[in-house]
């Protein structure tokens, strides 16, 4: 394991704006489920040192802005080494990466070699690629075409009922004089 260096002076930049890079840096790296302190610990001082390089050079920005763009660099650069066989875009590799480490199990089974491109295992590199390869199959166009709702017996009843109802007018009166019966009676029982 490589030894933990905490030799840090920025040149530029005050102590508060620091910590608060250093917080912003923990939170990004625990996002990745990176939980093995001494690794995460090795990856933001090396995140702020390359930080504070950038902040010498254009201290417009905060130290925090310069620490996470920094991060997403250093992740890029090591996503771009495992997916080299993928033609993807930056957007793509950061999603596609964050999916296959946590798909492969990375957070647990190797949190030392992450963003590690020197010692990083083979089966890791293989594990986070054939995790995408299964991860499911491909979009595909499907089409729908419209057809009538099935409502079984209910259809038939009804049709049935019509069909009598349609013959014999006198039945038809009927039941429409039985119906505006029970509504009237309903409203009087409301209102009366």
């Amino acid at each position: 394991m490589e030894a933990v260096n905490i030799q840090f002076a920025p040149a530029t930049g005050t102590e508060e704006e620091w910590n608060e890079a250093y917080a912003r840096l923990a939170d990004y790296f625990r996002s990745y489920q990176l939980h093995n302190r001494i690794r995460r610990t090795q990856l933001i001082l090396e995140t702020l040192r390359n930080a504070a390089k950038a902040h010498a050079k254009d201290p417009s920005r905060t130290p925090t802005a310069h620490s996470i763009e920094q991060a997403r660099l250093m992740l890029r650069e090591w996503l771009g080494f495992i997916y080299s066989d993928l033609n993807l875009n930056e957007a793509q590799l950061e999603a596609t990466g964050r999916l296959g480490f946590h798909l492969a199990g990375g957070p647990s089974r190797w949190p030392q070699f992450f963003l590690d491109e020197e010692n990083m295992p083979d089966d890791m590199a293989e594990a986070m690629r054939s995790a995408l390869r299964t991860s499911g199959p491909g979009m595909q166009v499907s089409k729908m075409t419209p057809r009538d709702i099935d409502l079984g017996m209910f259809t038939d009843v009804a049709d049935d009922t019509f069909d009598r109802l349609g013959r014999h007018p006198i039945l038809r009166y009927s039941v429409l004089l039985i119906i505006i019966g029970g509504v009237l009676g309903y409203l009087y029982s409301l209102f009366g």
